[in-house]
Order: structure tokens, then sequence, then C-alpha cells
């Protein structure tokens, strides 16, 4: 009897293992790491000054998520655009004079926030200078669209990389791709 039970436990408990070691022991959630934004050289005038730039990170849910990733990037930074005031984001300023190099912090509480509004994609909103055509997802450079899932960010300590150029937004960390 005993042997009955240990044998018909164990098949379906030797499945079990062999598929989390072939699929690697990654449970999801959300990631929270550092989000390190950087202005490239071209965004800097001939003295060394940096431009007015701001950019906007957006925690976004899976029922948002078409809307977010079709909306009209010109529109969205409209003064008194409905979305970009409603939208639960941290807006980090580059500034003349000021720093190049922004770190976004994963202790700030907004990330509790986007947790909470069960949001699964970081989109990161540019307003670049110089005209730009309107077009969806990370077609448009002004928009990186990053997944929350923390099993796509291998290297817990290592931040997010980001370069703001003016040819748009570049992830210098990519995720790894989706299973």
């Amino acid at each position: 009897m005993k042997w009955t039970l240990i044998r018909s436990l164990g098949l379906p408990l030797f499945s079990v293992c062999l598929l989390l070691m072939l699929g690697g022991c990654c449970t999801g959630g959300m990631v929270h790491r550092n989000v390190q934004l950087t202005l490239g050289k071209s965004l800097s005038n001939a003295q060394g000054s940096i431009s007015s730039i701001t950019v906007d990170l957006v925690g976004v849910n899976g029922s948002d998520y078409q809307r977010w990733y079709n909306y009209s990037m010109t529109k969205y930074f409209t003064a008194g655009n409905a979305l970009r005031a409603g939208a639960t984001k941290a807006v980090v300023h580059f500034v003349p004079g000021g720093p190049a190099s922004v770190t976004f912090s994963k202790h700030n509480p907004i990330w509790k926030q986007w947790k909470s509004e069960s949001d699964t994609h970081l989109f990161v909103l540019a307003l670049l200078p110089g005209v730009r055509q309107d077009l969806p997802g990370p077609e448009d450079s002004r928009r990186l669209v990053l997944p929350f899932d923390r099993c796509r960010w291998p290297g817990s300590a290592n931040p997010i990389k980001i370069a703001i150029k003016n040819s748009g937004l570049v992830c210098q960390t990519p995720p790894k791709p989706k299973h």
C-alpha cells in the first residue's frame, strides 16, 4: 500500500520537477528595478548643455494596453490632455544645466501603486524635440514598451538602462524574449 502511494505520486511529482527545470524556476510577478534614463549626446548643444526633455514612466494594465499602445504621442503631450493627466505616472524632467542621467528608484512608492492596479507594462514616453510622425507602439520612437514580468529581466541588481536619443528611446538592457 505504501509503495503504491509512492508510485502513484512519483510520476506526477517527477513531471512537475522536470517542467520546472526545463522552464526555469521563475514564478513571475512584477519586476522592481531601478530605471536609469540617460540623455544621448545628440540632445546636447555645442556648449554641452542639454535640451529640455520630459519623460513619463506610466504603468499600464492589460485592459488599457491597446489604448496606450496606439495613442497619439503628439496628442498625449498636448497641454491639458486627459489621458496624461489621469495616468499613474512618474515624470522625469531633464533641464539645461541639470544632470544628463537620472535613476528612477525601484523603491519609489509608485511601484506599489502600479502593482495594486495590476499593471503589466511600463510605458516610457518622451517629449522629444522636432516634429515626429505618430505611429503605434514602439514604432513611434517616443514610446518604449517594457514588460513588468520579472522572469524577463535577469540579474535583479542591474538597472534597466534607457538611452534617450534624438532618434528616440532605446532600451540598452532589453528583456529576455517571452517563452
